[in-house]
């Protein structure tokens, strides 16, 4: 800690002149009287271990400080009301760490800093530094490689020998040995009669038992037991009461008191039948049967009913928890419930088989990183940020949606709690998002936590969790999470790791400086045509012993930062053959490219032509010759006709036929074309496609990845339409990934009962389409995504 406030007050020093009085520039380019330039340090972009410790703030599990942002406590990390959050207050934070670092001896700092969870840091001799609202949480760290990596690892699991489970008994912690009879009777003694107070007195293993014989959260500290427990006593006395009239007697008055006290089972039976009788047909009951009878159908009209039915419905468990109740095996007459999944772990070898066999069939676009084989076998290793990302946002969601999407309700709720996480980064990594997008992953991102909480209610939940809450408040601050979260940052690390140096302290920084220049320079002289076709064998052998993999997240958020041309109509945006020569169109390409033409903005279009055909009657004609180009980059992304490169073919378009519809597509060919305007020749890449064919209304309704419209992606049929189509550059959304659903077998409504299903194939070979878009296609699908909170 000592080293690293020393290496900051070195750069802070600096900081100081920077920001006042600045520094004085005496000649620039475009100032040659001279310049005063002032620079300021603001977000601290680094993983939480790093950030913590540069912004003094002690680690992320101190109770004092599980947050930087707001004043939550450890002990209260379930909470996911963001919205009542309490944020920090800066002098506090400036003052305790003011008092930290004026404390004498060691001892006394630690004291208190286990008080307060500050300590001081060089920043905060920056007047205008926030270590509150500048310490920003990582999206790359906090994202994929903490929440999805999280969720895939420790709250479902993956056990390759165990059967497919369901994960409804996962521990993440070590589960406590059951106590003792007596020691559970003095526990149960406590929770039904006694105060919060005593329940804190007890031992962690005994509030764990209490919670899960109740069906409660049995994850976190003692006080987190204590609340779970406090909160279910107190629900206990929601039961609503029914209407009674004038029948309300004053026996009826005790029956409905024991109906909800710890003895119900054994009191109940022992009140007079008329009573029980009477209460029963207030609450439109079967009055018919004995006392026993009748005292034990209130008991299951209060489990029904109520919003605590797991105080009443912990009796019928057996509430003197002297022992656990065996399960009870089905009668001959009774339909067997079907194999037993584990409690343990959710994915096991069919899943991992159903998506090894998706990724075979599926296609992704050259920039695009695909993840491993196996994912969660010990032999691949670990996976990037960008792995985790392409395999819980797009490989995941088509692999599930299409196995579990037609499994039992639990496993249904697992995986729409894991596609509304999905959602909600989605949304939060868009490169263009507004208040309302932002708005709309909050939601999502607390709904989602309130879904983990009540489907794994033996897993933590991790400061990761909470510090997702604040995402919002730092897109609002900063922008979109593109231009400060931190993979290019990464990239940099691994890159000075890579540099060899010879550790002299004051030798280093000219070291890195001459190493990184001579890269720099190097990398572009091998990618000269000359050197390339003079140096073929050694620049692959250069590139096969670099062995670093360009592809996904790094190269995506570049090319898109990428400015384009300010005016796409009149700069060619592609890269034709320099020896390829113009040709005719085809006559139905040439019909498509009018076609394309008139439908344009009609002031553009009766300026170019029309004016021209006015001014030149009988002369104006639209050329039919056109040179093939080999791919076009469009805002920093490639595409390519399907002959050079079937990923890189698959796109996202719109097209005025269609009015404001999507449709994916395959790219048949790539043409420049030159034609006569209004002030001269106008030079345009366009590109000619063919569009998938969509589904029949009768099979559109038995895909089942429309149920997810904004992360599933849907089902079209795996053909194309006969009719060509011409695109303007501007046209063109995005590429998708393309899965052969050949393989898929769909629930369908039985004839004769609908409320039963079969399974059956749909009536044509399918393939998915998922979009791979990071801007314009969310906003287009905006209400959707409105609509998918409310479900």
């Amino acid at each position: 800690m000592d080293q690293l406030n020393h290496f900051l007050a070195l750069i802070v020093d600096e900081l100081l002149d920077f920001w006042e009085p600045g520094v004085y520039y005496t000649k620039t380019a475009l100032r040659p009287q001279g310049r005063r330039a002032r620079a300021a340090v603001v977000p601290v972009v680094a993983d939480l271990l790093a950030a913590r410790q540069l912004s003094g703030f002690g680690q992320h599990n101190h109770n004092a400080v599980l947050c930087s942002v707001c004043t939550t406590p450890a002990d209260n990390v379930e909470n996911t009301d963001y919205r009542n959050f309490q944020p920090r207050n800066l002098a506090e934070h400036r003052a305790a760490a003011q008092a930290w670092l004026e404390t004498p001896n060691t001892f006394e700092r630690e004291k208190l800093f286990g008080r307060t969870g500050v300590r001081y840091s060089e920043l905060l001799r920056l007047d205008y530094w926030n270590p509150l609202l500048y310490t920003v949480v990582d999206t790359m760290h906090n994202f994929y490689l903490g929440i999805l990596q999280h969720h895939v690892r420790s709250l479902w699991r993956i056990n390759l020998q165990a059967a497919e489970g369901d994960a409804s008994g996962l521990n993440t912690e070590a589960t406590p040995e059951r106590p003792s009879a007596a020691d559970m009777a003095a526990g149960l003694t406590a929770l039904l009669h006694g105060k919060p107070s005593q329940l804190k007195r007890l031992r962690k293993a005994v509030l764990y038992h209490l919670c899960e014989d109740r069906g409660l959260r049995r994850a976190g500290t003692i006080s987190m037991l204590v609340k779970h427990l406090v909160a279910w006593v107190r629900l206990a006395g929601d039961v609503p009461l029914p209407e009674y009239q004038d029948e309300l007697t004053p026996a009826i008055k005790a029956a409905e008191k024991t109906l909800r006290g710890s003895h119900a089972l054994t009191a109940l039976p022992r009140k007079k039948k008329a009573v029980l009788e009477t209460m029963c047909r207030a609450r439109a009951l079967d009055c018919v049967g004995t006392r026993d009878v009748l005292a034990k159908r209130l008991i299951s009209w209060v489990c029904a009913s109520s919003t605590s039915n797991l105080f009443v419905r912990s009796q019928l468990l057996n509430m003197d928890s002297t022992r656990r109740r065996p399960q009870s095996r089905p009668s001959e007459d009774e339909p067997s419930p079907g194999p037993s999944r584990s409690t343990q772990e959710a994915i096991g070898q069919e899943t991992l088989n159903a998506y090894m066999e998706d990724r075979s069939r599926m296609v992704l676009p050259s920039w695009m990183n695909a993840p491993p084989i196996g994912f969660g076998t010990t032999e691949h290793g670990k996976l990037s940020a960008d792995q985790w990302r392409t395999l819980c946002t797009v490989n995941l969601p088509i692999t599930l949606i299409r196995t579990w999407g037609f499994q039992e309700e639990r496993r249904v709720k697992m995986l729409e709690n894991f596609l509304v996480v999905v959602e909600a980064i989605e949304i939060y990594g868009l490169l263009e998002i507004d208040q309302k997008q932002v708005a709309i992953a909050e939601s999502l991102m607390q709904r989602y936590l309130d879904g983990v909480k009540e489907l794994y209610k033996g897993a933590k939940i991790q400061p990761n969790h909470h510090l997702a809450l604040h995402i919002g408040l730092f897109i609002r601050l900063f922008g979109p999470v593109h231009s400060w979260r931190s993979f290019v940052f990464e990239r940099f690390n691994f890159f000075l790791q890579s540099l060899n140096t010879n550790m002299k302290i004051g030798e280093l920084e000219i070291t890195f400086m001459m190493l990184s220049c001579r890269a720099a320079n190097f990398r572009p002289l091998l990618r000269a045509p000359a050197v390339q076709n003079a140096m073929t064998e050694f620049t692959r052998a250069l590139q096969a012993a670099e062995n670093v993999d360009h592809r996904g997240m790094r190269l995506d958020a570049i090319l898109r930062s990428q400015p384009t041309d300010e005016d796409p109509a009149l700069v060619p945006r592609g890269n034709p053959y320099k020896t390829a020569r113009a040709g005719p169109l085809q006559s139905k390409i040439y019909c498509a490219l009018l076609e394309r033409l008139a439908s344009c903005d009609t002031a553009t279009y009766i300026e170019e032509h029309v004016g021209l055909a006015q001014r030149s009657p009988g002369r104006f004609s639209l050329p039919r010759s056109a040179t093939s180009c080999s791919s076009v980059c469009i805002s920093g992304v490639h595409y390519k006709p399907w002959t050079r490169s079937v990923g890189d073919s698959n796109v996202i378009f719109q097209h005025p036929s269609s009015s404001s519809a999507l449709r994916p597509g395959r790219i048949e060919q790539i043409f420049l074309h030159t034609r006569p305007g209004a002030s001269g020749e106008i030079l345009e890449t366009f590109l000619v496609v063919k569009s998938l064919k969509p589904l029949s209304p009768a099979d559109a309704a038995l895909d089942p990845f429309r149920r997810y419209p904004t992360v599933g992606g849907r089902l079209y049929y795996n053909a194309y339409d006969d009719n060509v189509l011409v695109l303007r550059t501007d046209d063109v959304v995005s590429h998708f990934a393309q899965t052969s659903m050949e393989h898929l077998i769909v629930q369908a409504p039985d004839a004769q009962d609908p409320s039963k299903t079969h399974p059956c194939r749909l009536s044509k070979p399918s393939v998915h389409v998922r979009h791979l878009d990071r801007v314009r296609f969310a906003r287009i699908l905006e209400p959707l995504v409105a609509d998918a909170c409310l479900r």
